[in-house]
């Protein structure tokens, strides 16, 4: 993997992000850390009605990483205990269970089990550690505090506030191969769809009404899922294709939206491993960002792999004539956890703040 182009640090800002989210409460915050080979994500809820956030937790690589930043929002008043009855956490989920995805997972669920409200996981047996571990602590939350275990399939669906969750993967043809491991475990990862502000019943005094909202922000987040796990997603949410401008491709594409698949942000499957994607499946998702959680070419396999990010610049930036110049990976919203600006500083860990005004974001 060539070295990827540093940041230009005239671009960058220095500032105090944490604080910096409280300036709109009605925002989502995606953070993606910075763990090396590995994923752990955070997704920062807007203020619910009682003016607190509440967050999702997508894998946890490491055991200090994600901690010490639920305790940097915590200092800035960002992120602080709702009323009781109410989940900090509504949703944690172990995508699968390598270990550079549920790696810290075991110490948060006992740390903060009291604070979470459902935990994902795809049901595929490991027989690792870390693994047994966390089926360990999800076992005593059960017992002792009633939480709701899920294995969820495509379709699975998870309303929290203006925040909608969806399952693309696993697909029920492959959940029914796990007992046989006839799938491969990158292959059983939960991928999802997140989907904000999400179309809801919204209270206008006694009245009631259907708010569908034309342009959410749409994240998707790729866990590890490979080749196998995406053309599975493609039966499970097939595109609208038009036929000519026909009457009913319109009142479909009212009645149905965007393509389900379509996203703004994208976090690439599998560390950027040339099994992750192909470049048919960046051309649907027509991503704005496409975020990578990678060591940068070190490391044990050199995530991510040439043909990887070739495929999203080619998506992105098709090349027509060996004449047509290239753009930085920066420019096309291509983004590492190891990238480093100009002066070779690492820039670490990654966050986007989504306003809920798509074209204010």
């Amino acid at each position: 993997m060539p070295a990827t182009p540093k940041i230009p640090t005239r671009q960058l800002q220095r500032g105090d992000f944490a604080s910096a989210c409280k300036d709109d409460p009605n925002c989502l915050v995606y953070f993606l850390l910075n763990v090396g080979d590995g994923d752990t994500q955070l997704l920062l809820l807007p203020e619910g009605r009682d003016g607190a956030r509440r967050a999702i937790v997508v894998d946890i690589a490491t055991t200090k990483k994600l901690p010490r930043l639920l305790d940097s929002l915590a200092e800035a008043d960002v992120l602080r205990e709702p009323k009781e009855g109410t989940a900090l956490f509504p949703v944690v989920v172990a995508t699968h269970p390598h270990e550079d995805h549920i790696g810290g997972m075991p110490e948060f669920l006992d740390g903060f089990g009291k604070l979470i409200g459902e935990f994902w996981e795809p049901g595929y047996f490991h027989p690792s550690a870390r693994f047994v571990e966390m089926m360990r602590a999800v076992e005593d939350l059960k017992e002792d505090l009633n939480i709701e275990h899920l294995q969820p399939t495509s379709g699975t669906t998870r309303f929290i506030g203006k925040v909608k969750v969806t399952a693309l993967g696993p697909g029920i043809g492959l959940r029914n191969r796990f007992q046989s491991y006839g799938i491969e475990v990158n292959d059983a990862s939960i991928s999802l769809k997140v989907e904000f502000p999400a179309a809801r019943i919204a209270q206008d005094g006694r009245n009631r009404h259907y708010l569908r909202l034309r342009e959410p922000w749409c994240l998707v987040l790729g866990a590890d899922a490979q080749t196998t796990s995406w053309a599975q997603a493609t039966v499970d949410f097939p595109q609208l294709h038009r036929r000519e401008d026909s009457l009913l491709f319109r009142e479909l594409k009212a009645a149905l939206g965007v393509d389900t698949l379509r996203a703004q942000v994208f976090k690439v499957p599998h560390h950027g491993s040339k099994h992750g994607l192909n470049i048919e499946l960046i051309e649907r998702l027509a991503p704005w960002f496409s975020l990578v959680s990678s060591t940068g070419g070190g490391g044990r396999y050199g995530f991510p792999h040439f043909l990887a990010v070739e495929a999203i610049r080619e998506a992105l930036q098709p090349i027509t004539t060996s004449k047509a110049k290239r753009v930085p990976d920066y420019r096309l919203g291509i983004h590492y956890t190891s990238d480093v600006d100009s002066g070779d500083r690492p820039l670490g860990s990654i966050a986007l703040v989504l306003s809920p005004t798509r074209g204010a974001g």
